[in-house]
């Protein structure tokens, strides 16, 4: 406890005197793209995801630091038929990941890809080649977005349209998503970066509509989609989701692939949710990045106040859970996420009884930990990657191979780095962190045909 304690203090000193745990922009640069343009016989479109990673990644390896050598893919988190030990792979303490001198550089990476406050009070500076739109979800919501279009010889091309969509308590203020927005569109691809409900300029026009946390979230996702592939020049689309919206963009993958009858649905909360269809979804693919796997574990944890020298990010966490609060309720709040969790559902209309387990079973990924795996990702049925980090403090390296191990489906695939911290893939290897996405994506590389229909 002693040396806990230590760690804490003295790294918490660090974090207050460095001004290395600042947001920072990670542009693609000519650079980082000539070092990971790969051809497209590499990695052939009717390849699926496990396999399309599986030919990819030792391309770009190269790219990777040193330590990038114990870098773990879909078939090397299963051993002797249960996950591996993430941890004891990479030679980490779970227990020290949140202390500044043990994790320095991925509280450092994280810290540099992290929004300070929110952007409703004013809009985001507008990005160049980018207009702002609303995207219509529901009779009385539409959502904020910012759309860039791929041009070529001066006109709008026919292509693919990535979403991307921030973690919780983000908007389009934040400096990652302007600038993986810029190197899809210069890349020949569509973007809209999507501000949900409850958040950014949707919630400055519809201060009525509530965060749901998923619940209705998945379904908007699915209506933009719809959206989009109606627009003449967009081919299909695509989706990328960091930490919470990871968690929304799995479940989107599943959403779209699941039978009508799954038993995690509860009947009674498909009445707050958009209607089902049998149009296809993110044809495209989907990229998952540090999703919170274990969140029944993370909103556990925050039912006590942590202080900075405890926890700095649980800490930073819980001032944006506050001020969140405090706009919805007035007055101080608390920092328990699952107090505002029930606070906005019951604002949203899920009030009967019963009504926060059936939430709960929708929104859930995995069991706890020993128990048997849910399985919601076997009903995808287009690309999905989820991409972690072993050294993120916040969403836990192992539950992800709890999920992914023994899942056979080919699908889904998934890669656990050594480092990145929680989200911060650019600040620990742009070229790596850009290489996969566009090469993910892209139209002689890309996974987005290969997919194994189930």
């Amino acid at each position: 406890m002693l040396r806990r304690q230590t760690f804490c203090l003295l790294g918490s000193l660090l974090l207050f005197c460095s001004g290395c745990f600042h947001q920072r922009s990670f542009p693609l640069r000519a650079v980082d793209q000539r070092a990971f343009q790969l051809a497209a016989s590499v990695a052939p479109r009717q390849t699926a995801a496990v396999a399309w990673l599986a030919t990819v990644h030792p391309r770009l390896r190269h790219l990777l630091p040193e330590d990038g050598a114990g870098t773990l893919l879909t078939g090397d988190l299963e051993r002797n038929g249960r996950p591996i030990d993430v941890y004891a792979h990479f030679g980490l303490d779970q227990e020290y990941l949140n202390s500044v001198l043990y994790n320095l550089i991925g509280l450092m990476n994280t810290a540099n890809v992290t929004q300070r406050g929110t952007s409703l009070e004013q809009a985001p500076p507008r990005w160049k080649g980018f207009q702002d739109i609303w995207v219509p979800v529901a009779p009385d919501l539409e959502l904020a977005g910012r759309l860039g279009l791929a041009r070529a010889d001066g006109r709008v091309r026919r292509a693919d349209c990535i979403v991307l969509i921030p973690g919780l308590l983000g908007d389009n203020g934040l400096w990652r998503t302007r600038d993986i927005a810029y190197a899809l569109r210069d890349s020949g691809l569509h973007v809209l970066a999507l501000e949900l409900r409850g958040y950014g300029q949707t919630e400055v026009r519809y201060p009525d509509h509530n965060y749901c946390y998923g619940i209705r979230e998945v379904g908007d996702l699915l209506a933009v989609s719809e959206w989009l592939e109606e627009q003449p020049h967009v081919r299909r689309t695509g989706l990328i989701g960091f930490s919470w919206g990871a968690n929304e963009a799995l479940l989107a993958a599943w959403e779209d692939g699941r039978a009508a009858d799954d038993p995690h649905v509860a009947p009674r909360l498909t009445t707050l949710q958009r209607p089902r269809n049998a149009r296809r979804h993110f044809q495209a693919g989907v990229i998952a990045f540090s999703p919170v796997i274990g969140f029944e574990e993370l909103v556990e944890k925050l039912k006590q106040n942590w202080s900075l020298l405890a926890d700095p990010v649980l800490n930073r966490m819980q001032a944006g859970l506050r001020a969140r609060w405090g706009r919805k309720e007035g007055g101080a709040g608390s920092g328990d996420l699952g107090e505002l969790v029930k606070l906005e559902l019951r604002r949203a209309g899920l009030t009967y009884p019963g009504g926060l387990d059936d939430a709960t079973r929708y929104l859930r990924l995995i069991g706890p930990p020993g128990q048997r795996q849910i399985g919601k990702l076997r009903a995808a049925r287009i690309p999905v990657l989820v991409v972690q980090a072993a050294n993120d403090p916040l969403g836990s390296a192992q539950r992800v191979a709890d999920l992914l191990a023994g899942l056979r489906n080919p699908n889904v695939a998934g890669v656990i780095l050594p480092g990145g911290g929680h989200n911060g893939f650019a600040a620990y290897d742009r070229a790596y962190f850009y290489g996969l996405i566009l090469n993910f994506f892209g139209e002689d590389t890309g996974s987005g045909t290969g997919v194994v229909t189930r």
